[in-house]
């Protein structure tokens, strides 16, 4: 999609949809909410809403926003211009925090007053309220920015598009509590993300994890987990349980794909020297798509022990392989996986370990609840949702 800026002094030819992706547009760490802002935004350009075009915009916290030119055009094959420049809007533009800024957008504030009175509607894309609601999972920082973008979304939202319906009632709770609002101020309703991971092609070089991986064949079952190492994941609970399966001679394998996130500086040191690493225990720190989506269609389960998420994008993407699922017991993962998941409740890897085993049990008798009836979107349905849910907040109105 070819994108050009309005010359000065000339009039608005359609509305825009001014998308944010302040983050990304800086460093695209290629998981979590930078994959969904990318795939969002690649459908956005491919099927923009009618009478829109789409302007990516970036913002620091010391700099106003500005067309994300040079990142688009990483994106894209588009003409545009080799330097970002700044924004111009118009009565009848929308801005969408599709990003998540919880340290930009406080500090622009002003700006975006300027941008309200000239006409133009604000809405942001939630994808949970974990920093607020489970404060000790994160740092001081990333809690008070947390703290501050939340707020600022009371002052300046039009619509509030969250990624479950979980997120949803939760964020209409906080919206009640701590700040008063009731009714639609901000108006905030749910959809769900996609999953459109790359094709397996038979005989892909996929380097590293070819020639360290290669043994996965054998052995019991081949048990993955999918995301960012943090606390709230539920790693070392996984991990303890299967230590005790482990020293009771199983051969299950535990896959873990995921960079290390905060807080979680003794769980990599135990990844790290643990007896079985590179053994039955086996972490991939870096891997990119093709890589993972190999990982989905050729190990036997998945495992999604996190404590709170805001929907659980590993879930739709297993699905898509048929892999059967193993996760704990959360209404968001009830909400995604309905019946076709075998969840569990634990305190403990002593506690987790019986049901694990019996889980395992399952796969190797062909008795675990199957995945494929979970039937996930494609990025465009999801796409489509998110549109259909701006028509409906009257934001394309």
């Amino acid at each position: 999609m070819a994108v050009q800026p309005n010359a000065p002094g000339e009039a608005q030819p359609v509305r825009q949809l001014l998308v944010d992706v302040s983050i990304i547009a800086s460093h695209d760490a290629g998981t979590g909410i930078q994959r969904v802002v990318r795939s969002l935004l690649l459908q956005l350009l491919e099927a923009p809403p009618p009478g829109f075009e789409i302007r990516p915009v970036r913002a620091t916290r010391k700099q106003p926003y500005r067309y994300a030119n040079i990142y688009l055009a990483s994106l894209t094959s588009s003409a545009l211009p080799h330097q970002d420049d700044d924004v111009r809007v118009f009565n009848g533009d929308i801005f969408l925090g599709l990003d998540l800024t919880s340290r930009i957008t406080p500090r622009r504030q002003l700006e975006l007053l300027k941008w309200r009175a000239k006409g133009v509607r604000c809405a942001f894309v939630v994808y949970d309220l974990l920093p607020l609601l489970h404060r000790q999972w994160f740092t001081p920082r990333a809690y008070n920015s947390f703290r501050h973008w939340v707020s600022t979304l009371a002052v300046h939202a039009d619509a509030l598009l969250c990624i479950s319906s979980s997120v949803s009632k939760e964020m209409g709770h906080c919206m009640t509590r701590r700040f008063g609002l009731t009714g639609n101020q901000p108006t905030t309703g749910w959809f769900h993300l996609g999953a459109d991971l790359p094709v397996d092609h038979a005989g892909e070089t996929i380097d590293r994890l070819e020639l360290d991986y290669a043994n996965l064949s054998h052995g019991r079952r081949n048990i993955l987990m999918v995301g960012t190492i943090e606390p709230r994941k539920g790693h070392g609970q996984v991990l303890d349980a299967f230590d005790v399966l482990w020293r009771k001679d199983a051969e299950s394998k535990l896959v873990i794909a995921g960079k290390p996130g905060w807080h979680v500086e003794s769980f990599i040191e135990r990844l790290n020297n643990h007896p079985e690493a590179g053994k039955r225990l086996l972490w991939l720190p870096d891997i990119n798509d093709v890589q993972l989506a190999r990982l989905y269609a050729k190990l036997d389960g998945l495992v999604m022990a996190s404590e709170a998420e805001g929907f659980g994008l590993p879930l739709v993407e297993a699905a898509q392989y048929g892999m059967p699922l193993f996760v704990r017991d959360i209404p968001v993962f009830r909400e995604v996986a309905g019946e076709h998941a075998a969840y569990f409740s634990a305190q403990s890897g002593d506690e987790l370990a019986p049901q694990l085993a019996q889980w395992l049990d399952w796969l190797d008798s062909g008795t675990a609840p199957a995945s494929q009836a979970i039937m996930p979107l494609t990025w465009s349905e999801s796409a489509g949702q998110l549109k259909a849910l701006l028509a409906e907040f009257h934001c394309l109105q």
